[in-house]
C-alpha cells in the first residue's frame, strides 16, 4: 500500500492508533476523522470523548482484537515493539507506521507553520492557529493540547495552512518539510535521547536548515536557539527591550485578563496586544506568534484579535477551580525550567502558599536534571512527590523519589511523598490551608489527580459552610486511622456532626444532591478499600453524638459511644448484662447495624428502643421488637441511621460485673491476635465454625504482602504493617477458593468492604 500524500487526504480508510489518548496522537485522530477516514484507537488511559462522539470505536487497554479490520495501525514511538496490537497488525500483514510519518505525509499537502522549541509549543501553536483563524485563513492545526477556542486539539481545515507544535521527543523530525518555523527555546530535555544539550541544538540546526520559502523565526534571548539558528542567514528574532531583536516587546503588566504588551519593529510602533495567559513567559511566547504571522503577511489588527481570542489549552496554567479557600492548578510543566516558569505564574496569583504537587516524567530525565528539579521545586511553599510517571522506562539507581525529596530538603522545603495517587490526595487534604494554590505539575497521569481534587473540594467547602462551625468536617482524611485493621483510602469529605439537627441538615442534603453518604463507627469489622470512600463520611465521634447516662436502670446512649465505655458507665451503675460488648472494637451505632456479638451474646438482645434518623433527616423512635435481626445484620440500619439507643440489663453486683469483665478479657487475649485487625473476617458456615476450617486447611500464616492469617486465630486477618486493602481482598479470596475446591464450602465474608479501588 503506497503512502503518498493523496492517500492520506483523500478516500476513506479504517485507520487504528495505539495510544490514541497521548498528547500527539489525539490531534491526529481528530484530523484523520476530519479527513473522513474511520477511525478506531486505543489505550490504557481514559479516551477523550470527544472522540468517541464523533463516532471514533474506542478500547480501553491494548489487546491485539482491538485493531479490528484496519488497513493501517498507526503508533507513536512511546509504544513499543512488543505492545499487543502491534504485533498482531504485523502477523496480519497490516501497514504499520508511526505517527511521525503520518504527520509528514500530511504535513506536505499544506505550508506547514512549524512551532518548535523544548517549552511553549502548545500554547504558541494555539495562539498562531488563532491568529490565523481571526484572520480569515481556515487553518489547519495540531496541537499537543486540546484548545477550548479552537474547540479541538486537531482539525483539518480547507485553508492552505497547517499550524503545528513539533516535537522533537522522538529525534530530529527531518522529513517534515516547513514552509516556516518559530523556535522558542533549544534547552537541554528528553535525556533518553538527546546525551546533552549540544545535542539538542545540532537536531534544531537539522529542521531548521530545511524551512523554505517562508520566514524563521528565533527567541533572541534564548542563546541556545539562537545557536541552533546560526547558519540561518536572514532569520528573524524577537525579544524584550535592549534584546537588540527585530521585534522587541514591552512588558505592561499581568492582570484578571491576561498578558499585556506593546510590540515595535524596526522602530515602528505596532501598539498593545493582550492575550489571556497566566505568567509573562506566556507574553513570550504571544511576542513570537505575533512575530511569525507579522512575517507570513498577516495584518497587525487581525493579529491583535487572534491574541485576544486565544484561550489557554488544556494542562498550560489550567485554572480548575478558583475560590477564597483553594485554588487548583494542572500544568504540563516536566523540566526544571518549565517548574520555574510556571511557580512564578503561581506566585502573581497572590495566594497564601503555592503548593507544588509535582510527579517526574521518566527516569532518564530525573537522573539528568535532579538537582534542577529540586532548585525548581524548592520555589513553592510546600512541595508533594509523586511516583515517577516510568512512560515504559526502567528505574535508575539514584534517580528516584527518595533522592528528590532529599535534595528539596537540603534547600529548606518542607517536602511529602506519595506512593499512590489515594495516599497523595490524603497529605493533600492533611496539608491543605485556607487560602492554598496546589499547582499539579507533570506530563503522566498526575491531571487525574488535578480534576478530581478540584471535583471533590467543592463537595468539602459546602458541607463545611452547612455545618458552621456545629461538627468537624475534613478534605481526604484516610481512613485507616479509622479501621481496626489500619488500612483505607481517604474519605473525600469526613464529617462529625456536633448533634442530630445538623446531621439531618447534612443528611437531607445528601439524599437530594445524590451524593453518597456512609456512616462509620470506630472501624470494626469494615475493611476500606485503597481507592478510599467517594462523598460524606459520617462519625459519631463528638460529645454530642456519644453521650452515656444511667437513668432508672438503663442505658441512654448516642451511637457514637464506644462499648467499653458503655460497660464502664453500665458498671458503675450496678446494671449487668452489657459485659459482652466490653471485648467488642467498636461504637453503638455499628454494633446494632451489624448486631454485633462476643461471648456467645448480640448486640440487640439488650436493645429496648432505637432512635434512628431516615434519609430526609427525620429522627423517629422505634422499639427494638419492630426491628428484624439478622445474622451480623440489621437490614433497617442499613439504609437508615441509628442516632442512640435505650439498652437494658438487670441489677447485679459490681463486684461480680467486675468478675465477668476479667474473665471475658482473659479469654478474648487467649483467642484474639493482638495485631491490627478487622475481626472475624468470614461468616462461620453452617457445618463448622470459619476459624476451624481454615485451620484445617492448614492456612493460618499464610500471607499475602502486608495481610497475614494470623497464627492464633484462623478467622482474623492482621496488618503486619504496611497492608494494602488489596492485599487483605487477595488472602480473602485465596482462602473462599480453597475452601471451595477443598471442602465444598461457600465462605460469606463477615468484613464489611467498603470504597473503590485506587
Amino acid at each position: 500500500m503506497s503512502f503518498d500524500t493523496p492517500w492520506w487526504t483523500t478516500g476513506r480508510r479504517r485507520i487504528h492508533l495505539i495510544g490514541v489518548s497521548g498528547s500527539g496522537m489525539t490531534p491526529l485522530a481528530e484530523i484523520l476523522i476530519d479527513l473522513g477516514h474511520a477511525v478506531s484507537g486505543s489505550d490504557l488511559k481514559e479516551i477523550p470523548e470527544r472522540l468517541k462522539k464523533r463516532g471514533m470505536v474506542a478500547a480501553l487497554g491494548h489487546d491485539a482484537e482491538s485493531i479490528g479490520s484496519a488497513e493501517v495501525v498507526v503508533a507513536s514511538a512511546a509504544i513499543p515493539d512488543s505492545n499487543a496490537e502491534w504485533v498482531e497488525a504485523k502477523r496480519r500483514g497490516m501497514a504499520r507506521v508511526r505517527r511521525s510519518e503520518v504527520l509528514a505525509k500530511l504535513a506536505g499537502a499544506k505550508k506547514l507553520v512549524a512551532v518548535l522549541g523544548s517549552h511553549g509549543k502548545t500554547t504558541t501553536a494555539t495562539m498562531l492557529a488563532q491568529i490565523f483563524r481571526e484572520a480569515g485563513q481556515d487553518p489547519s492545526f495540531y496541537l499537543g493540547g486540546y484548545a477550548p477556542s479552537l474547540g479541538a486539539s486537531g482539525a483539518w481545515k480547507k485553508g492552505e495552512w497547517l499550524i503545528a507544535e513539533v516535537d522533537e521527543s522522538e529525534g530530529a523530525p527531518t522529513e517534515l518539510l516547513s514552509w516556516a518555523a518559530l523556535l522558542l527555546n533549544a534547552d537541554h530535555e528528553h535525556a533518553d535521547r538527546y546525551s546533552d544539550g549540544a545535542a539538542v541544538i545540532q537536531a534544531y540546526d537539522k529542521v531548521l536548515g530545511q524551512v523554505a520559502g517562508g520566514c524563521v523565526v528565533v527567541a533572541r534571548e534564548e542563546k541556545e536557539a539562537m545557536a541552533a539558528a546560526e547558519k540561518i542567514s536572514k532569520k528573524v528574532t524577537f525579544g524584550w527591550e535592549k534584546s537588540g531583536a527585530d521585534y522587541v516587546g514591552e512588558w505592561k503588566g499581568e492582570s484578571a485578563e491576561g498578558q499585556k504588551f506593546s510590540v515595535t519593529k524596526a522602530g515602528k510602533e505596532l501598539g498593545v496586544f493582550q492575550v489571556a495567559a497566566t505568567g509573562r513567559h506566556n507574553a513570550g511566547n504571544a511576542l513570537g506568534a505575533l512575530a511569525v504571522a507579522a512575517e507570513i503577511g498577516l495584518s497587525v489588527e487581525k493579529i491583535r484579535q487572534g491574541l485576544a481570542a486565544f484561550r489557554r489549552a488544556a494542562r498550560r496554567f489550567e485554572i480548575l477551580i478558583s475560590t477564597p479557600e483553594i485554588e487548583v492548578v494542572d500544568d504540563y510543566a516536566h523540566h526544571p525550567k518549565e517548574i520555574v516558569a510556571t511557580i512564578g505564574a503561581a506566585r502573581a496569583r497572590g495566594r497564601a502558599r503555592v503548593v507544588a504537587v509535582f510527579q517526574p516524567h521518566r527516569y532518564t530525565r530525573m537522573a539528568t536534571f535532579l538537582q534542577g528539579f529540586a532548585e525548581a521545586l524548592a520555589l513553592a511553599d510546600v512541595v508533594v512527590l509523586l511516583p515517577v510517571y516510568a512512560a515504559g522506562e526502567k528505574a535508575l539507581e539514584g534517580a528516584g523519589l527518595a533522592e528528590l525529596a532529599t535534595r528539596c530538603g537540603a534547600l529548606g522545603k518542607p517536602v511529602e511523598v506519595a506512593n499512590s495517587m489515594a495516599e497523595a490526595r490524603t497529605i493533600l487534604g492533611r496539608i491543605w490551608q485556607e487560602g492554598d494554590l496546589f499547582l499539579v505539575m507533570g506530563a503522566g497521569d498526575v491531571t487525574d489527580l488535578g480534576r478530581r481534587m478540584a471535583k471533590e473540594v467543592e463537595l468539602f467547602l459546602q458541607i463545611r459552610k452547612m455545618v458552621a462551625g456545629k461538627g468537624e468536617v475534613r478534605w481526604y482524611e484516610p481512613m485507616k486511622k479509622h479501621t481496626t485493621i489500619r488500612i483505607g483510602g481517604p474519605a473525600q469529605v469526613w464529617f462529625e456532626p456536633d448533634s442530630e439537627e445538623v446531621l439531618g441538615k447534612v443528611v437531607r442534603f445528601c439524599t437530594e444532591q445524590k451524593v453518597p453518604l456512609t456512616v462509620v463507627g470506630r472501624g470494626s469489622n469494615m475493611l476500606v478499600r485503597d481507592g478510599g470512600i467517594a462523598g460524606v463520611c459520617v462519625h459519631f465521634g463528638r460529645p454530642g453524638m456519644s453521650k452515656i447516662e444511667a437513668v432508672d436502670g438503663k442505658i441512654h446512649a448516642g451511637a457514637g459511644a464506644r462499648l467499653k465505655q458503655i460497660v464502664a458507665v453500665a458498671k458503675g451503675a450496678g446494671i449487668g448484662g452489657l459485659e459482652f460488648m466490653e471485648g467488642i472494637p467498636g461504637a453503638l451505632g455499628g454494633a446494632m447495624r451489624m448486631n454485633a456479638g462476643a461471648m456467645e451474646s448480640w448486640t440487640f438482645e439488650a436493645v429496648e428502643s432505637v432512635r434512628v434518623m431516615d434519609r430526609q433527616g427525620k429522627v423517629v423512635e422505634v422499639a427494638a421488637s419492630e426491628f428484624e435481626v439478622k445474622y451480623r445484620r440489621v437490614p433497617r440500619l442499613m439504609e437508615e441511621i441509628a442516632v442512640g439507643a435505650v439498652l437494658v440489663g438487670k441489677v447485679v453486683d459490681p463486684v461480680e460485673i467486675a468478675e465477668r469483665l476479667k474473665k471475658y478479657s482473659r479469654k478474648r487475649w487467649d483467642s484474639q491476635p493482638a495485631a491490627p485487625s478487622a475481626g472475624c473476617i468470614f461468616k462461620n458456615a453452617e457445618s463448622i465454625p470459619a476459624g476451624k476450617l481454615i485451620e484445617e486447611m492448614g492456612m493460618k500464616d499464610t500471607s499475602v504482602g502486608g495481610a497475614r492469617i494470623s497464627p492464633v486465630h484462623g478467622n482474623f486477618i492482621v496488618n503486619q504493617g504496611g497492608a494494602r486493602a488489596v492485599d487483605v481482598l487477595a488472602l480473602m479470596e485465596k482462602v473462599q477458593m480453597r475452601a471451595k475446591r477443598d471442602r465444598g464450602i461457600v465462605l460469606e465474608p463477615e468484613v464489611i468492604v467498603l470504597g473503590e479501588d485506587e
